[in-house]
């Protein structure tokens, strides 16, 4: 009897240990990268309030983050410039829970729904990369102002380097002092003199982009120059000496072809208009 006994207890022992143990629910960890345009707002909404915490990396003071307490149903970010931000959300909840990420769009009211999740009850670890874009343009609806202009101005400045911007601002000043004096000295003379006309507003216009072409035509000549002496000190310099010069580069292609391609369309101006509206103005030797 005691055989038997002892023959049943490990028998039941046995059948306890191979007893299935209860599963633990695994927990999901989702990444997803979401691209949206600046303005445009990110929303994370669940049917639940399982949003337990959120953590936000990125420039805070160019964002609007809602302001919940948690736990939470829905959570809110929006930024009005170009800006990256990375999002870890953690949710939990007992019973099943719908979590669903949404893109909207204030401008024109619309919401897209980007990704959902079903749990069934257990925790969420989701991580949201979210990139804001620069919305394209929208052509003539693009507001245009004194803004905009300058800001081509200036990206139209920067492909050109900072000495040929010093050489072309004090060769325009000094042009346009000596052009405003030399056309005024004319205009004077003629009045004085009396036996030519003074010069109208169609022959000053044409004086003056006499000067501009001839701004034009030094600066032109001027980097040029000195493109092509920089090139010949460095080859003298490594053929002959056998050195190796370290300078800065002058080279700059794009500003000769500017100035080239703009003092034709000047000079082409300008002979329309003595050839076309005969405004070139009689010259005394």
């Amino acid at each position: 009897m005691k055989k038997l006994t002892g023959a049943l207890a490990v028998l039941m022992m046995a059948a306890i240990a191979l007893l299935p143990l209860p599963a633990h629910t695994a927990t999901m960890n989702p990444q997803e990268n979401l691209n949206l345009y600046a303005g445009n707002k990110l929303i994370v909404d669940s049917t639940q309030p399982s949003i337990k915490s959120v953590v936000v990396r990125g420039n805070l003071t160019a964002a609007m983050v809602s302001n919940n307490a948690y736990p939470a149903k829905n959570f809110t970010i929006t930024t009005n410039s170009t800006q990256l931000y990375t999002l870890n959300f953690l949710l939990s909840y007992q019973s099943p829970y719908t979590t669903e990420i949404t893109i909207k769009d204030p401008s024109s009211g619309s919401s897209t729904q980007y990704t959902s999740y079903f749990v069934s009850g257990g925790d969420l670890n989701l991580t949201v990369f979210a990139s804001f874009q620069t919305a394209p343009s929208n052509g003539p609806n693009t507001p245009l102002g004194w803004a905009s202009f300058y800001g081509w101005v200036s990206q139209f400045g920067g492909a050109f380097p900072f000495w040929i911007k010093i050489l072309y601002a004090v060769l325009g000043a000094q042009f346009a002092f000596v052009g405003y004096r030399w056309i005024k000295f004319e205009d004077e003379r003629r009045r004085i003199e009396g036996h030519l006309p003074p010069l109208d507003r169609g022959n000053k216009a044409y004086l003056w982009t006499e000067v501009v072409f001839r701004t034009l035509l030094a600066g032109f000549a001027i980097s040029l120059a000195v493109m092509i002496g920089e090139v010949l000190v460095l080859l003298i310099a490594q053929y002959l000496f056998f050195v190796n010069l370290d300078l800065v580069s002058l080279i700059d292609f794009f500003s000769i072809f500017f100035v080239a391609a703009l003092g034709t369309l000047v000079y082409l101006t300008r002979e329309g208009l003595d050839r076309i509206f005969d405004l070139k103005p009689i010259m005394e030797d």
